[in-house]
């Protein structure tokens, strides 16, 4: 275990062959478990590169580990009840996703040393120079949620228009059929009660369309929460822009200090 101490292990589903993938944030290195297809869809991906994973296993200086269910989306079970995190022992019973996919612990364990002796050789020196990571890959983040908000703000303004239509027509026929009525010397309520007929079918079939806009707008907000993160701690940077983002925190997260690069 000294070899994993003070380390971070990323579990989630391999991206393409939907194995189960073990990985040491930070360290380049991963490995997968299990048959091609073994791992369900309700397990989230692991990407190493962005710091991205369903859970998380960290390794204190005394070989003690803790669990990290890493994206409010995500469940993870140990020892049958669901958690955000939780100290475990090496005989823990970890399950992952909805599905309740179970994994070995001591298989993840053995995966991880294995990576751990792969990272450098054993006589080689540390290297002194942090770690940078990437974070240009979240301008399309933020990009792509400020679409999706104008997308649901023009939508909701249409329907709005739509529906004030109906009201628009039956306030115009109010002033418009009694002169309209002595043009063609027929009773006012003639010529306003089909006024009044296409009024109510234009409200009724306005009003059967559900308006989506808060649970749209609550979609997105949730879901740059979920990929609007640092790449290394994985921690909601909040809703600043992108260009903001990176002047705001000068280029350093501000929960992990991790230096970040574009």
């Amino acid at each position: 275990m000294d070899s994993l101490k003070e380390k971070n292990i990323l579990i989630g589903k391999e991206p393409k062959n939907g194995r189960l993938m073990v990985a040491i944030q930070g360290s380049g290195k991963s490995g997968v478990i299990g048959d091609l297809g073994s791992v369900p869809d309700s397990v989230s991906r692991c990407k190493p590169a962005e710091g991205v994973a369903h859970a998380k296993i960290s390794i204190n200086h005394k070989g003690e580990m803790r669990i990290y269910n890493l994206k409010p989306a995500n469940v993870t079970y140990v020892n049958g009840a669901e958690i955000e995190t939780k100290m475990i022992t090496p005989d823990a019973t970890i399950e992952l996703g909805k599905d309740r996919y179970p994994i070995s612990l001591s298989v993840v364990i053995e995966t991880a040393k294995k990576l751990a002796a792969l990272q450098q050789p054993a006589d080689a020196k540390p290297e002194e120079k942090k770690e940078k990571y990437n974070i240009s890959h979240l301008a399309k983040v933020y990009d792509d949620y400020e679409a999706e908000i104008e997308r649901i703000t023009l939508e909701q303004q249409k329907m709005n228009r739509r529906r004030m239509l109906p009201i628009m027509i039956g306030s115009l026929s109010g002033i418009a059929s009694p002169i309209l009525a002595s043009v063609v010397a027929a009773s006012t309520l003639y010529v306003s009660m089909p006024v009044a007929v296409i009024s109510f079918a234009l409200y009724f079939m306005n009003y059967r369309k559900k308006d989506t806009s808060y649970q749209d707008r609550k979609a997105a907000s949730e879901k740059l929460m979920d990929e609007y993160v640092c790449p290394c701690c994985n921690k909601y940077l909040g809703s600043y822009p992108y260009k903001v983002l990176t002047k705001q925190y000068s280029m350093t997260c501000p929960y992990c200090k991790c230096e970040w690069v574009e």
